[in-house]
């Protein structure tokens, strides 16, 4: 079997192509194993891509839910050593993060690693960065399916994601781990492995804000569309500087 295949999803979006790019030279920067890499467009423009990484496209969007299972589908036809799924602004950024999650995993013994972003109330992986050992991508309780789930507050919530609750136990969580947080919720850095952008081709919008503004003591969600448009300057401005200082931004010495 070969090392490793890698497969993004990516909806409509005006920033397709900056992610894109941005997501392909981070991988080629920080995988040391040989891997193949494929994009599903679910409803996305054709033509910023390059046509020999397109594995499906889906012409229409048939929803986030819909493209995850033809990706663990096609995972389950094509033996790998691992795979990994990517949101379309999520990208690892450790040089050897493959390594890092492999000797984890056999250590905890798990068979998948994801984001658990408890920073926005969740309590069940999130799909954004999804790896899997080949024994785990065969697991038939494997569902992307929205599922209702509880949050961290013990209120339903229905999300991508929701039925990997039960699977729990076979999970390595990647917690989130900014030395330097600019935002409750987006620019994430998830085990020092992974960034996901956080609504990176939809609405700024997060649960934790518009459901709860649960950060309303300290973070003001009143101007979501400069937030927005700031976070991804930065990011496309300096994106090596950019999340060199959300990882490695020495905290305020509380002495």
């Amino acid at each position: 079997m070969k090392p490793l295949l890698i497969v993004s999803i990516f909806a409509p979006s005006d920033l397709n192509q900056k992610w894109y790019s941005l997501q392909k030279r981070f991988i080629a920067k920080t995988t040391r194993i040989s891997y193949d890499y494929r994009i599903i467009l679910n409803g996305a423009d054709t033509t910023v891509f390059d046509s020999k990484d397109i594995l499906l496209n889906n012409g229409d969007n048939l929803g986030h839910s819909h493209a995850l299972m033809q990706v663990v589908n096609y995972f389950r036809e094509n033996p790998y050593d691992a795979y990994l799924i990517l949101d379309s602004d999520c990208f690892p950024v450790w040089e050897g993060w493959h390594d890092v999650l492999l000797e984890q995993m056999q250590k905890f013994g798990k068979r998948f690693a994801a984001p658990v972003r408890a920073e926005n109330l969740d309590a069940f992986p999130h799909p954004s960065a999804f790896f899997a050992t080949a024994e785990g991508i065969r697991h038939p309780g494997l569902d992307f399916a929205r599922h209702e789930s509880v949050n961290l507050l013990g209120d339903k919530v229905v999300e991508v994601g929701g039925a990997m609750r039960r699977m729990n136990e076979h999970f390595l969580p990647l917690l989130r781990t900014n030395t330097l947080n600019v935002h409750p919720v987006a620019a994430g850095i998830y085990h020092h492995l992974f960034y996901h952008h956080g609504a990176g081709s939809r609405d700024f919008n997060f649960r934790i804000l518009k459901r709860y503004d649960y950060y309303q003591h300290w973070f003001d969600n009143e101007n979501r569309e400069a937030q927005c448009r700031d976070l991804l300057n930065a990011l496309m401005q300096d994106p090596d500087g950019f999340i060199e200082r959300l990882m490695h931004e020495q905290p305020r010495k509380c002495f």
